[in-house]
């Protein structure tokens, strides 16, 4: 019974996977071969430039550099936080943790597009400040530099640092420490010889991870960089593919990031096998914090508040506040009259409601797609107990969305046929390739976690494998796969690398969108997209949540 029922998951998961080679590893070949290949006969010299460049060297030691720092920064940010609630209980942790989580699945363009608004010479922060200073001069001036790429990565990547540092920390038993506390040790004793030695691996494990994150990063690089000298890998591949033209030149650079990529993603792999406590049960941890304790807390949060905040909120506040010449001075809804169409316009505004349109409708086939594909690959891996499953499944984390777009570029090239629909096609398959990983890992705890032998109850009730399935598993894991289509769609939403590469004009998304409006200082118009952006994610979010709380009646 056993080997019948491993027989019908691997069955199952044939199609998910066949599907996941074609999307993944076609591209990436022709990703790379282009390198090898460039005039069609074979050569090294491009690959050999590639890895021997001066240049490039610089860009690796920036892109290296940044990565770091913002990694950093983030543990920093998220050290305190994981800390204090992991620790202490109080209302509204929850809540404050479900926010955080928010920043992460935020697309990377809305981050910029908030930091402008937020920190910008003319921003609210600036403006406050001047007021309350009497300055005529911009008190904080990050923008456009280092500085503002380093925090505006932080700003999308702390969660990371405190969703894991805090359910690691959660679990841990205090029996150690109180064991040293009773021999008189202090609190900050107590963290460096105890605490620190026992966190450390998750600690290490989500600072790489950060670091792979940023080192993949792209439009954050590309908008707040402010110029050649914070050009990046992934920047660098864009520009030499999509504005220099230089096709083979770009496929060997992605060879010489992946590289980098592949032996960060196997170093995360071999740390993150130790980031399981060895506790069974970290229920006495948490207890009701002190008045220093409650102090500091409140600092605290009221900090990370405005830090998640202050961004976000900044974006709808000024959609409806004007301080320039195009759209007047003081409240005006102009820019969602003209983005809704009720007002005519000459600014990219009149491709607002086609952009809405196509990118609900890439995400929501993304969304599903992955999710479906998921669910299947999850139980295949947890039945089946398939290691190479669940590693083959998260490859596509090993290269950046530019890598993989310039992959779908190649291949598009080599078909006879070009068009809206082409481009429309290819976006599809790379969204579905970039969010299955983010699917995979949602759904396969939760897949993990289910009793197998209830399983096998309901095939000694005389259920065959699929039904058993259906009317088992399936329902245990609705909810999660609620949570699974809502987070693709927030990611597959907010995704620009790859339509960026692959829509040649064609197809616009809000994304890209925004992106062309920062591009063009027409912030107004700017901010009432991303709000639309911001409320059209919510709702799905929203949506999921409810649909995925209820439960099967018989």
């Amino acid at each position: 019974m056993i080997k019948k029922s491993r027989n019908h998951y691997r069955l199952m998961s044939v199609i998910p996977r066949m599907i996941l080679i074609l999307a993944f590893l076609v591209p990436l070949f022709f990703s790379l071969s282009k390198a090898f290949l460039p005039e069609g006969e074979f050569t090294l010299s491009l690959v050999k430039e590639a890895f021997t460049s001066q240049y490039n060297l610089r860009l690796l030691s920036f892109t290296v550099k940044e990565s770091l720092y913002s990694a950093i920064l983030s543990v920093l940010i998220a050290l305190p936080g994981a800390y204090l609630y992991s620790n202490y209980t109080f209302r509204g942790k929850k809540i404050i943790l479900s926010l955080a989580q928010l920043c992460f699945v935020l697309p990377s363009i809305l981050v910029v597009l908030g930091f402008v608004i937020f920190y910008g010479n003319s921003g609210f922060l600036n403006r406050m400040l001047m007021s309350l200073l009497k300055s005529d001069e911009p008190v904080v001036k990050i923008l456009y530099s280092f500085r503002a790429i380093i925090l505006a990565h932080a700003f999308l990547n702390f969660p990371v640092a405190l969703s894991l540092l805090t359910g690691y920390w959660s679990s841990l038993s205090r029996t150690a420490e109180n064991a040293a506390a009773t021999l008189g040790a202090g609190k900050l004793r107590i963290f460096l010889t105890i605490t620190l030695s026992r966190i450390l691996p998750v600690l290490l494990s989500a600072a790489l991870l950060i670091f792979l994150y940023c080192f993949t990063s792209f439009s954050i690089i590309l908008v707040l960089g402010g110029g050649p000298e914070y050009t990046t890998l992934e920047v660098e591949i864009y520009r030499t593919n999509n504005i220099m033209g230089q096709s083979a030149k770009a496929s060997a650079l992605a060879l010489y990031a992946l590289l980098f990529n592949t032996i960060l993603v196997i170093i995360y792999t071999l740390l993150s096998k130790h980031t399981r406590p060895d506790e069974k049960s970290g229920q006495d941890r948490a207890v009701r914090p002190g008045v220093l304790a409650r102090t500091v807390m409140v600092i605290y949060t009221i900090a990370l508040l405005i830090f998640i905040l202050g961004p976000l909120v900044s974006i709808p506040a000024r959609s409806v506040w004007s301080t320039s010449s195009r759209y007047g001075s003081g409240f005006t809804l102009r820019a969602y009259e003209e983005l809704f169409g009720l007002r005519s316009t000459v600014s990219g505004l009149k491709d607002a409601k086609t952009a809405l349109m196509n990118s609900v409708l890439i995400a929501g086939v993304s969304a599903l797609l992955s999710t479906f594909l998921a669910l299947r690959l999850a139980l295949y891996i947890t039945r089946v107990r398939s290691t190479l499953g669940e590693v083959t499944a998260m490859l596509p984390m090993m290269i950046s969305s530019v890598t993989l777009a310039l992959g779908f570029s190649f291949l598009r090239a080599k078909l006879p046929f070009r068009g809206m629909m082409s481009s429309l096609v290819f976006i599809f398959l790379a969204h579905f390739v970039i969010v299955l990983p983010f699917a995979l890992r949602t759904i396969l705890p939760v897949a993990r976690s289910i009793d197998e032998r209830i399983l096998y109850t309901a095939y000694t009730l005389g259920a065959r494998e699929g039904k058993a399935s259906a009317t088992v598993e399936k329902p245990l894991l609705r909810s999660t796969l609620m949570r699974s289509f809502s987070f693709s769609f927030a990611l597959s939403m907010g995704e620009m690398n790859a339509t960026m590469t692959l829509s040649e004009g064609r197809i616009t998304t809000l994304p890209l969108l925004l992106y062309r409006l920062i591009n063009s200082y027409n912030y107004q118009g700017a901010c009432a997209v991303g709000t639309v952006l911001i409320v059209t994610t919510l709702l799905i979010f929203l949506f999921a949540e409810l649909l995925g709380g209820r439960r099967w009646k018989n």
